[in-house]
């Protein structure tokens, strides 16, 4: 890991920090005390140089010094293009008297996009334990939540499934990823930026619209945009709601379950389909000491769940990754690590 110490007090005059009374940075700002509650210490803030990440570490400079600046770099990307981008982070921490860290990731097969995003937090969690901080600030945004409730919606997903980003979750023992950003826009970020005299950079891969997120944002959510401008802000009210509801699903599966991992059929079909499913995936997560919970989605859940609701008496078995297999009787249900039944 590369370190640089930004001992400079004084910002330059070319950029501005923010009003904490202007109502974006205000939000920003109560976003991020709300979510760190009562808690103090450094928030290492994950700035890859764009206008969301960007936004975010001038709002919060507003009211603290607090801050870590962490970039990280993975080899996704051009390795002109990437450096370049570092130096920038490198001299806007400078600029506004932070100190700045940066990390490097290898990414090893499977879903390439997924491993990345995993390396990264693995990293940032490693910057905020080498620096004493108990948070990592990410810029995902209001765009951002609307974009990932369409992609959920689009695979048919749950509440979780709907609710966008977390706003709030572990990363690592003792460090917390928070998004306190979720609640302003993709054009409030930019123009907080431009407001600072800070020209952030442009990843020009979000632009390759063979990829879902892309061909949304630049097709038909940049027409919804002139319909609703609104529109970004308002999905992320309904994301926090989902995210509330998600939590009782999650409650009433936790106690539908309990810590067993066989019930009585007629108990499973008298509750709710969502419910039975979050109950099977905590147990699932429990089974595999917490490996796997996301992976068992509806192509897995749906047959079982309809199994458990339907009234074919003959004894049916359901394999599932990670090495788990479900077994459904006239009267039981069971979940089991294949081999054991």
């Amino acid at each position: 890991m590369l370190t640089t110490n930004a001992a400079a007090d004084a910002v330059p005059a070319a950029i501005r920090i923010p009003d904490r009374r202007e109502a974006v940075v205000r939000d920003v700002v109560l976003a991020w005390r709300r979510l760190i509650g009562a808690s103090s210490g450094k928030t290492v803030v994950a700035c890859s140089g764009g206008a969301d990440s960007v936004a975010l570490l001038l709002a919060l400079r507003s009211v603290t010094r607090d801050l870590v600046v962490a970039w990280i770099r993975h080899p996704m990307r051009p390795v002109e293009v990437v450096a370049t981008e570092g130096e920038r982070v490198r001299v806007l921490a400078d600029a506004l008297g932070l100190d700045f860290e940066t990390d490097s990731v290898a990414l090893e097969g499977g879903n390439v996009e997924a491993r990345a995003r995993e390396a990264r937090y693995e990293a940032l969690a490693s910057i905020a334990r080498e620096t004493d901080a108990a948070w990592v600030a990410t810029g995902h945004h209001a765009d951002d939540q609307l974009e990932s409730m369409i992609m959920g919606l689009l695979r048919g997903a749950g509440p979780a499934g709907l609710a966008g980003a977390a706003p709030r979750r572990t990363l690592a023992p003792g460090v917390t990823l928070i998004r306190p950003l979720l609640g302003i826009s993709r054009t409030d970020a930019e123009r907080l930026c431009a407001d600072a005299g800070w020209v952030p950079c442009e990843d020009t891969t979000n632009a390759d619209r063979s990829r879902l997120r892309a061909a949304l944002r630049h097709g038909p959510l940049r027409e919804l945009a002139t319909i609703r401008p609104d529109g970004p802000r308002r999905a992320a009210r309904s994301a926090a709601l989902m995210w509330e509801l998600s939590e009782l699903v999650e409650e009433a599966g936790a106690a539908l379950v309990g810590d067993a991992v066989t019930w009585n059929r007629s108990y499973l079909r008298s509750a709710r389909e969502v419910v039975v499913a979050a109950g099977l995936r905590q147990a699932a997560a429990r089974l595999l000491d917490g490996r796997g919970r996301d992976g068992l989605g509806g192509r897995q859940l749906d047959p079982v769940i309809r199994a458990i609701k339907d009234h074919v008496t003959d004894p049916r078995v359901f394999e599932w990754t990670l090495g788990l297999r479900v077994r459904v009787t006239v009267s039981r249900v069971g979940l089991y690590l294949k081999g054991e039944a």
